[in-house]
């Protein structure tokens, strides 16, 4: 019984290991320390910084990292309790919960400031003279905030900005029902700005954008040999990618013993094999993987940018 149980662990223990050595192949990124002027509170900061880890989370791209105290000793507790509980080597245990980080995300929440503003109800009627004229049926005042931060993630090795982006969120305005103001007091406008100040789908374009896993092309699936139509890629779900994304397509150059690529079309996944493996359809640039592969040649494929769309999503 006691052979059985200790075996249970044994797999238990390199499942686990398994796991983690999987979600490594991501980016680590650490939520850093965020500033702030004096226009905000630390319950201000704590929410904000709250759903900009959520919206990181959401991308799927990176592992997310809090570095603030608490997590600091929630990391080193289970640290301990895996050390106490197997006989994993403590520096293993250390890197597998700890999660030495790639790069990290810092904000400056810079101002939130509330204005009294003035809606005018117009309409436009039809003059003696025969002109359009217009007519202010009515004048409301309502109260407007402005909330602006940026955001920095920083390459933990090389200490370069990777990249930079200001945000600035507005609120306010009537019912147009009752022209009521929106908000009744600067107090009201202050946590009505602060509490959906993130958007989700911005900050998934940043993170997708900043951290761009690269791969390279297997083998051509299907084609012939005039052009590929779909091809293997080491390209899987430990990277964070997604069926129906774009991956540009690369071929790689050595120019005076200095790899460099160029640009030679695109392809889409079209299916996601397991950790590190997607089958891609060729759209653009077939022919030129075929060549390239066929004589020994390396083709590189890398996520391309992506933007929000109109009614919002990601593309």
């Amino acid at each position: 019984m006691k052979l059985i149980k200790y075996v249970f662990v044994v797999i238990f223990v390199i499942t686990n290991l398994s796991v983690n050595a999987q979600e490594l192949k991501k980016t680590v990124l650490t939520i850093g320390d965020f500033t702030y002027s004096a226009s905000f509170t630390k319950e201000d900061v704590s929410l904000v910084r709250n759903q900009i880890i959520t919206a990181v989370q959401n991308s799927g791209r990176v592992i997310v990292v809090d570095n603030n105290s608490a997590t600091k000793n929630e990391l080193k507790a289970e640290s301990e309790r895996r050390k106490q509980e197997s006989a994993i080597d403590s520096n293993e245990v250390a890197d597998m919960v700890s999660l030495n980080s790639n790069s990290i995300l810092t904000a400056n929440l810079e101002q939130l400031s509330v204005t009294k503003e003035t809606y005018e109800d117009i309409d436009y009627v039809k003059g003696s003279d025969g002109k359009m004229k217009k007519v202010v049926k009515g004048r409301y005042p309502y109260l407007k905030g402005v909330f602006t931060y940026s955001v920095t993630i920083t390459d933990c090795a090389t200490g370069m900005v990777q990249a930079q982006r200001n945000f600035t969120i507005s609120d306010g305005g009537v019912d147009f029902e009752t022209f009521q103001s929106k908000y009744k007091s600067a107090d009201e406008v202050h946590e009505g700005i602060i509490r959906r100040c993130v958007n989700m789908d911005e900050f998934k374009v940043l993170i997708l954008n900043t951290f761009k896993p690269e791969g390279k092309i297997l083998q051509v699936n299907e084609g012939n040999a005039k052009a590929a139509k779909s091809a293997y890629v080491n390209l899987g779900s430990d990277d964070g990618i997604e069926i129906k994304q774009i991956l540009e397509v690369y071929k790689e150059l050595d120019i005076a013993g200095e790899i460099s690529k160029r640009l030679i079309g695109e392809a889409e996944i079209i299916e996601i094999l397991g950790p590190s493996r997607c089958l891609v359809k060729i759209k653009k640039g077939g022919q030129e993987v075929q060549q390239i592969l066929s004589s020994g040649g390396v083709v590189i494929v890398q996520t391309r940018d992506v933007k929000v769309k109109f009614f919002g999503g990601v593309k």
